[in-house]
């Protein structure tokens, strides 16, 4: 039987293990999808940092109207130097290449003023002398941060000159010599020296350096060539251009004068003269008026952004944590728009990219892509699971790149809204004991039951199927088999009485008080004539002494 009833529960406890095993796996499984993420519209800056990697300049972050900004930051200016040439602005240096400085020079309503003469039957030590103005240019913005599109250059001068020589008999003698003067060709009478070389002539230029002079650009030059010519006699230009370097050179030049001072530089004017020695003909160089009337340099700027400033939305998120929990899904979206074309041509590479816990989502967004209207991110939302770790704090990040550097003329803005992060995990409930340790818990629990249950059956067989009074005969019947005394004590009949009637004394010995009565004990009926009626005690406390007034009476 007992064999039959181990079979059957093993049979049927191997029959439930596997539901029980089922039933374990769905009740320890409880699956959540969270909103990972807090204030996803943006109604406030709560919960939400930005941050800026690269020129802080370039670009700000701000939440307004119920959205995210990214505010990529343009601009444009226009700087003009055309002011009438004074000496307050203009200040006179020596040319540090000819440090010789002209007979007059000064700067007058006309402009800057050179006047000279080349004496050669004077005792002059250097034919070239030169004069300098300059002015330091101050600019209103940090032109680290900005590119120069497009420049202008435009210098005016008039010179007058003598052209013949004074001498009415040879004037072809004298004056200022240039070619195809007769000083050219014919030489003087022995030694036969030829009294020209390059001939004379005057330079006006503008030049542009750092305030350390370091970095010094030619713009603008005319030197004169024909100026001073007999035949046809030149004796003057009127008002002339300079000759000036390209667009794109006059840019490159003021772009690199900027480097060492982004806001400060300097322009020169100048005008040299060179008086070729010809003594041998006792010639005089006069140099009557060489103006440069104005002076005109106007370039246009935007605002430089710089390869690889970026800017980021983020929030740090709680964590998921326990051994118990594993995460499922994960699933981010949000909509984001701009407020203008993205000038695709001089930023091809600029995107939005998507981090969570520091790590960038595979995908990106193209800035070129980006409509002016509200749109999904992605078409809808992606799957950022592989990105989500446990714990660690689930932090997401979304950020404008600037992969280029570029010129904005005016700010562009980025905005994002109804950002969400939805997390989907499942907790399991994990139970004290394993299923290992609950099958040996219940085989422990069965094997005590089987052997209780087993010596229950052996007692019932043996003693628990007799009545009681049989029980307790067959309890002493070795017993009465035996030939020696049982080792049990049996009270007397005296002895027991003596101890059942002291028993009974007991019971009213804690109501009576005093020596036991030495006399004998005399028949009821004599004593109740005896017998003085007395009231029974008003109060039970008060019955010990009335049983002794009594006593005292009797005697």
């Amino acid at each position: 039987m007992i064999i039959l009833f181990g079979n059957l529960f093993f049979l049927n406890f191997n029959s439930n293990y596997h539901s029980f095993e089922t039933k374990k796996y769905e009740e320890i499984q409880t699956s959540s999808t969270k909103q990972w993420l807090e204030n996803s519209e943006f109604d406030s800056h709560e919960s939400w940092n930005s941050s800026i990697e690269g020129d802080l300049s370039d670009v700000n972050a701000t939440i307004s109207q119920g959205h995210a900004n990214y505010i990529i930051l343009g601009d444009s200016g226009e700087m003009r130097i055309d002011d009438t040439l004074n000496d307050t602005d203009w200040i006179s240096a020596i040319n540090p290449e000819f440090p010789t400085l002209p007979d007059r020079y000064e700067i007058n309503s006309s402009g800057c003023h050179v006047s000279h003469i080349w004496d050669e039957n004077a005792n002059q030590t250097r034919n070239t002398p030169s004069v300098h103005w300059k002015k330091t240019i101050t600019l209103p913005v940090n032109f680290s941060d900005y590119l120069i599109t497009s420049a202008s250059l435009d210098v005016v001068f008039n010179a007058t000159v003598t052209a013949k020589g004074l001498n009415p008999s040879i004037p072809h003698i004298g004056g200022i010599e240039c070619l195809g003067d007769f000083t050219q060709g014919n030489p003087f009478p022995p030694p036969n020296i030829t009294q020209f070389g390059v001939g004379d002539s005057v330079t006006f230029y503008v030049l542009i350096s750092d305030l350390e002079n370091e970095n010094v650009f030619q713009i603008a030059i005319n030197k004169t060539s024909d100026l001073g010519q007999d035949t046809p006699e030149i004796n003057n230009y009127t008002d002339t251009p300079l000759k000036t370097v390209s667009k794109k050179l006059l840019i490159s030049y003021l772009t690199s004068v900027l480097e060492s001072d982004n806001f400060n530089f300097t322009i020169t004017l100048g005008i040299d003269i060179y008086s070729e020695d010809n003594e041998y003909w006792g010639d005089l160089d006069i140099w009557d008026s060489l103006i440069i009337r104005s002076f005109n340099l106007t370039f246009s700027y935007i605002k430089k952004i710089d390869k690889f400033t970026s800017i980021s939305w983020e929030q740090a998120g709680n964590q998921i944590t326990g051994d118990n929990v594993q995460i499922t899904e994960g699933k981010l979206g949000f909509d984001y728009k701009i407020n203008q074309s993205w000038p695709s041509t001089l930023s091809p590479n600029s995107e939005i990219r998507v981090f969570i816990i520091n790590k960038q989502y595979i995908e990106s967004i193209k800035l070129s892509t980006v409509n002016t209207s509200f749109q999904e991110a992605f078409q809808g939302e992606i799957d950022v699971t592989s990105l989500i770790l446990k714990d660690i704090s689930i932090s997401i990040s979304i950020q404008v790149f600037l992969a280029d550097e570029f010129g904005l003329d005016e700010d562009i803005t980025i905005s994002i809204d109804n950002v969400y992060l939805k997390i989907s995990y499942i907790e399991i409930i994990t139970d004290i004991l394993t299923e290992p340790e609950i099958f040996r818990m219940l085989l422990i629990i069965a094997s005590v039951l089987a052997a209780g249950l087993c010596s229950y059956l052996i007692a019932y067989q043996k003693v628990l199927k007799y009545p009681k009074p049989v029980r307790k005969v067959r309890k002493y019947r070795k017993t009465l088999r035996k030939k020696t005394s049982p080792n049990i004590k049996i009270n007397s009949r005296n002895s027991a009485f003596n101890v059942a009637y002291m028993a009974e004394l007991d019971k009213t010995s804690r109501f009576l008080k005093g020596k036991p009565i030495e006399h004998e004990v005399e028949s009821k009926k004599l004593i109740e004539k005896k017998s003085v009626k007395t009231p029974p005690p008003k109060n039970l406390k008060e019955y010990p002494k009335d049983i002794e007034n009594i006593n005292k009476k009797k005697s």
